[in-house]
């Protein structure tokens, strides 16, 4: 790897380090209870088996009789679960706004009572059934005084829960400072992934390449994947269907994967990979149902589905980078930004590890959006490969039809060429001069057919300077030559072959000659008749200078 592409890993590795980063700050929520050590955290209860549900305490003063019929659990069910969650807070600030922030995974409702001694009960309800003040987030305000305690006691439902919930109280300022980061942060991407989308569909109406399709197919349901887990339809245009959230991620290692196995063209150069990619296709396709009738099962299965994605991917990509194909590197260093937040989110998905102390959504969101930026630039880096190839190919087609139109041996043009020029359709009234080396035989015979060529090479010098934009010269074989040039040229060239014939013969081939004879192209006659009637000519004018070798007679023109 040369020092420019270690410089860009390193970039983009310095990156991935960040996002975790802007995601935390962004997710900043200074509690009450970080300003309150002495507070407990939230407390999670579930109804016993069998036990009728509950109903909220009536007051603060029932609350510990009503804990006492639940059962305390530490963590929720990811396929589904209905909690109880006790919060304990105490005011030291001077402060009296505060939001009650459910967060850290999608809850269907989350109805809520805060108790405060002498105070009436303050009900909030939120969640994404529910309405909320603070777009694409679950946060409700509420007031506690400066002194003042309070316990919050909230009942979460959801079918499923992508990770475990956290609940937070931080002080409205501060909230709204953080949604309205969070929220720009959301929009920002969600947009660019939608612009990147409407762009490589136009780059595909132009070219036709499948690749910019898959492309831009793939980044439409990412962007609409996280437009889902961010509530955007439900907070927008209250469309609230769960069932549609989980689609889109089961579409996406189908999408990425007709992408990468189109891009990569592993199907010409790694066809076990090609095949075993197939996983990708057939697996997710079959899945893709549960987000309909499995639903509480839905993100477990497209963890998993997701998973192997990326792991079939990541080897295509590097095997293919390994071959040699270049654009292969850019995406196996989206793949990276995929991989780095799945690495730290899909474990905690499926509850193999805890959750990450930051907003894993808007983190993965962001390297999903980095890993479309670098798809962008694959496929750029791509059609710099082709455009590159087309120009060595077109390079090529020159070079093979200048040779299919040369002569080798005088470098002039050859029959070939002549035909296709002579009596083009395109090419107007033309004077043909047909041209005879003469003396070729006999200096063949005499001295070689090398010294033959000699003269066909000296005399064919003589008739490239008479070339110009108009005036174009041809070998036709043999000794046989011929120009071809605009009609008022006839007598300007002839004299230029006689000074031609002159130079030949005061030089090394005092024996030479040249013969010719003209006639003009019209559009009543045939060309085959017009290059009939030039060859008479110059057989004519050939046989006159036999007969009067001193003074060549008047030229048929």
């Amino acid at each position: 790897m040369n020092s420019r592409w270690t410089t860009l890993c390193r970039s983009l590795l310095t990156l991935l380090a960040l996002l975790p980063g802007l995601a935390c700050a962004s997710d900043a929520r200074p509690a009450v209870q970080a300003q309150t050590p002495q507070v407990g955290a939230a407390r999670l209860y579930r109804t016993p088996p069998g036990a009728a549900p509950l109903s909220f305490p009536a007051s603060g003063a029932d609350l510990a009789a009503w804990q006492a019929g639940l059962t305390p659990v530490s963590r929720v069910r990811l396929t589904g679960d209905d909690v109880w969650v006790v919060l304990n807070l105490r005011n030291p600030t001077a402060q009296r706004e505060w939001v009650f922030d459910p967060h850290g995974t999608l809850m269907e409702f989350v109805d809520a009572r805060v108790y405060r001694p002498g105070q009436p009960t303050q009900v909030i309800r939120t969640g994404y059934r529910a309405e909320h003040p603070y777009m694409l987030h679950y946060g409700a305000d509420l007031t506690l005084n400066p002194g003042e305690q309070g316990v919050i006691v909230a009942r979460v439902r959801s079918p499923y829960f992508a990770s475990q919930p956290e609940f937070s109280v931080p002080s409205r300022a501060a909230y709204r400072r953080t949604v309205s980061r969070e929220n720009a942060l959301i929009l920002l991407a969600l947009g660019a992934l939608l612009t990147l989308a409407m762009y490589n569909l136009f780059v595909y109406a132009g070219t036709r390449n499948r690749s910019f399709l898959y492309y831009a197919a793939y980044m439409l349901a990412y962007c609409a994947g996280w437009a889902f887990t961010f509530h955007l339809p439900a907070d927008v245009f209250g469309w609230h269907d769960l069932r549609w959230h989980y689609v889109w991620f089961f579409l996406l290692p189908i999408l990425n994967t007709l992408f990468y196995r189109h891009f990569l063209q592993l199907r010409a150069r790694l066809p076990l990979l090609d095949r075993l990619s197939f996983v990708n296709l057939l697996l997710p396709l079959t899945l893709l149902p549960t987000a309909f009738v499995l639903l509480p099962y839905a993100h477990v299965l497209a963890t998993g589905v997701i998973a192997v994605w990326l792991l079939l991917a990541l080897i295509s990509g590097v095997a293919s980078w390994r071959q040699g194909f270049e654009p292969a590197r850019f995406f196996v260093l989206g793949l990276l930004a995929l991989l780095v937040p799945a690495a730290i989110i899909l474990p905690g998905n499926v509850g193999l590890t805890p959750d990450v102390p930051f907003n894993s959504e808007l983190f993965t969101l962001l390297g999903g959006t980095l890993d479309g930026l670098l798809l962008a630039f694959a496929l750029a880096d791509l059609i710099r490969l082709l455009s590159a190839q087309n120009r060595a190919s077109i390079t090529q087609l020159q070079q093979a039809l200048h040779l299919a139109r040369t002569d080798l041996l005088t470098g002039l043009n050859n029959r070939y060429a002549f035909e296709q020029a002579f009596g083009a359709p395109d090419s107007g009234e033309q004077l043909l001069i047909v041209i005879d080396l003469d003396g070729l035989k006999q200096l063949n015979d005499r001295q070689g057919h090398r010294r033959g060529d000699d003269l066909l090479r000296d005399f064919a010098a003589q008739l490239r300077t008479l070339e110009d934009g108009q005036v174009s010269a041809y070998r036709l074989g043999g000794d046989e030559f011929a120009l071809l040039a605009p009609p008022e040229a006839g007598g300007t060239l002839a004299e230029a072959l006689r000074r031609i014939e002159a130079h030949l013969q005061a030089g090394p081939y005092p024996q030479s000659g040249v013969s010719f004879g003209t006639a003009l192209t019209t559009p009543a006659q045939p060309s085959i008749q017009t290059f009939e009637q030039a060859d008479q000519r110059m057989y004519t004018h050939k046989q006159a200078k036999k007969r009067h070798r001193d003074t060549p007679p008047p030229l048929p023109i």
